[in-house]
């Protein structure tokens, strides 16, 4: 036995016989997953994907691409250990290289990456028409487009609206951009009846046709502000005292800082109204001038009043040294008189009125009719009858009483 192994013959062919064995059970171990993979394969299976999206590949930065669909469609084929992780996973793409094409129209293939070669890949369209133009940017200034303005709420007023920014830029290819012929800020005005504060509005960019183009703008939302303005009308104020000074004293004067305020509402609201007289300052015990703060009564009807407050002076003197005078035939003037019709008065007839003058001696002792205006406002007024208040200016250091302050009148 030793002489076998101590034999080169012997050596060699106990070697020759190991190296087979190996190489038969590599074999057997390779053919063994070959099997397993072909059982996990299974059977073949059969997909359709839609809305797969479409990826463009080119400089952005130079060109803008039209015509390209944003989805495709594509069917699978193969075995379902491939298919099922692929369809689930979806890590795959679908694009069209456009590196080393230029401007004009070109017909290129659909391409995919990430795909097994294992699965059969048909994809719908296989290619596309697409049209690259050379990118421009360029500044347009920003109109406002109110939307259901009709609808405004009725007599409500549409101001001068403010944008800001007042411009945008507008990215596309050129074509495109040349064609820009609008560019619109969407505020929409329904039933408004307050100016509209810094709303965020998107901007729309239109051709000549006013058909909306497919471009970048930048920034897209802008802030507009759209006044919307109540109908108003100025009236002229009486101021009315209440209660009675000190003992001793009386009222020389009553004289507001203004003479006309501002009021705001519906229009038929603000045309039945010529003036407001319900103004009171309290002289109760007053035995010295002094100035009033007072609130001026909002009308129905009306929105508001500017100013909200007036200030009063109010003069007062001792009753010696106060003297009355009465003021007859003052002729009451019409203001605003209508344009068809006429106005006839009713009380008093004549159309002239008498006025008691509260003053001292010496500022009111020659005071005579011409030194004073009554009139009455009638703008607004149909036909009919009415009763309206009579307006009476004159010198500022002496007081006033009519006996009626308001006149009926007939229009027609």
């Amino acid at each position: 036995m030793d002489k076998w192994f101590n034999s080169p013959w012997f050596i060699r062919v106990i070697s020759l016989l190991l190296a087979i064995l190996l190489w038969t059970t590599v074999n057997l171990d390779d053919n063994s997953q070959s099997d397993a993979l072909l059982i996990n394969d299974g059977s073949s299976e059969f997909e359709v994907l839609n809305n797969i999206p479409l990826d463009l590949i080119y400089d952005d930065d130079k060109y803008t691409v039209s015509g390209a669909p944003q989805n495709v469609s594509m069917t699978l084929e193969g075995p379902n250990s491939v298919m099922t992780p692929l369809v689930r996973q979806k890590n795959f793409e679908v694009y069209v290289n456009l590196e080393g094409y230029g401007p004009g129209v070109h017909t290129v293939n659909v391409q995919h990456s990430g795909i097994s070669n294992r699965l059969h890949v048909n994809i719908e369209p296989r290619t596309v028409q697409v049209t690259i133009e050379e990118k421009v940017e360029r500044e347009f200034d920003v109109g406002v487009d109110l939307i259901n303005d009709q609808e405004l709420v009725e007599n409500y007023e549409i101001g001068d609206a403010k944008i800001t920014p007042g411009k945008v830029t507008i990215t596309g290819g050129k074509e495109l951009v040349d064609s820009v012929a609008l560019v619109k800020a969407m505020v929409d005005v329904r039933d408004t009846t307050e100016t509209i504060e810094n709303v965020q509005a998107p901007v729309k960019v239109y051709d000549m046709q006013g058909n909306e183009l497919d471009v970048l703008v930048e920034p897209n939302v802008v802030d507009v502000t759209v006044p919307i303005d109540v109908p108003s009308k100025q009236v002229p104020i009486e101021v009315q005292t209440e209660g009675e000074p000190a003992e001793g004293y009386a009222i020389q004067s009553v004289t507001p800082d203004v003479e006309e305020v501002t009021i705001y509402g519906p229009l038929e609201a603000i045309s039945q109204i010529g003036r407001i007289a319900n103004i009171n300052v309290d002289t109760t015990d007053l035995s010295e001038s002094e100035t009033q703060e007072v609130v001026v009564p909002v009308p129905d009807g009306i929105r508001k009043v500017e100013p909200e407050t007036i200030e009063v002076d109010i003069e007062v003197m001792e009753s010696k040294d106060q003297a009355e005078q009465v003021i007859d035939s003052i002729e009451i003037g019409v203001a605003n008189p209508p344009e068809e019709g006429s106005v006839s008065f009713l009380d008093p007839e004549d159309q002239q009125i008498s006025l008691t003058v509260l003053g001292k001696e010496e500022d009111i002792e020659n005071l005579q009719a011409e030194d004073f205006q009554a009139e009455i406002d009638v703008s607004g007024l149909e036909a009919g009858e009415h009763e309206v208040p009579i307006e009476i200016t004159g010198p500022d250091n002496a007081a006033y009483e009519l006996n009626d302050p308001n006149a009926m009148i007939r229009i027609g």
